[in-house]
């Protein structure tokens, strides 16, 4: 066999793998359905969101940078939210969350400016039927910084005034900032 043959067998070798790969992959991308018709693709379970770059995405977007990212995907101490940060955050003196019955987390909280409360979360939950207490929670945090802008005028309680606190699926999630409407949106378009 010449060289030239065993070139040319290996070349026509690499061109039909190729195109091998590429067709198993556009069948992939089309739901294994060769026609392209949606209306008989194998349907697919929806992967679910990454919270964590979902929040961190926002952040970005959005321009946060003075607060901190808390995830349940840090092992490392001030990363995530320990029971004494679910209680200060989140609870009160005497009763707080209940962790166990979420399974994810991430959160972005800034108190960088004490007159204005900046934060975006979501939750997935583990036990949907604990969305509504969570949501709770999460409300009596603003609450309580709109109640304080009685005695400090300083404080913007028209902005705490327009978050939101919503669920979609079995996420809970959360919007307190300038823009609490578009965030609260990007949130729901992303986990709906």
């Amino acid at each position: 066999m010449t060289n030239f043959t065993r070139y040319a067998k290996k070349t026509i070798a690499l061109a039909l793998a190729a195109l091998l790969l590429s067709s198993a992959s556009a069948c992939a991308k089309n739901g294994g359905n060769e026609a392209g018709d949606p209306g008989t693709a194998v349907s697919e379970t929806k992967e679910p969101v990454n919270l964590d770059l979902l929040i961190i995405g926002l952040t970005a977007e959005y321009e946060m940078t003075d607060g901190f990212v808390f995830s349940s995907s840090s092992t490392e101490l001030g990363e995530y939210l320990d029971d004494d940060l679910i209680q200060s955050y989140y609870g009160d003196a005497s009763v707080k969350p209940d962790f166990t019955k979420v399974s994810e987390y991430c959160v972005y909280i800034d108190e960088s400016n004490p007159y204005l409360l900046t934060d975006v979360g979501a939750f997935r939950l583990n036990d949907p039927s604990y969305a509504d207490t969570l949501m709770q929670f999460i409300q009596g945090r603003i609450d309580v910084r709109i109640e304080n802008g009685a005695r400090y005028p300083d404080i913007d309680v028209a902005t705490l005034k327009k978050a939101v606190v919503a669920k979609a699926g079995d996420v809970v999630y959360y919007a307190v900032g300038h823009d609490s409407a578009a965030l609260a949106d990007a949130l729901k378009d992303a986990l709906s």
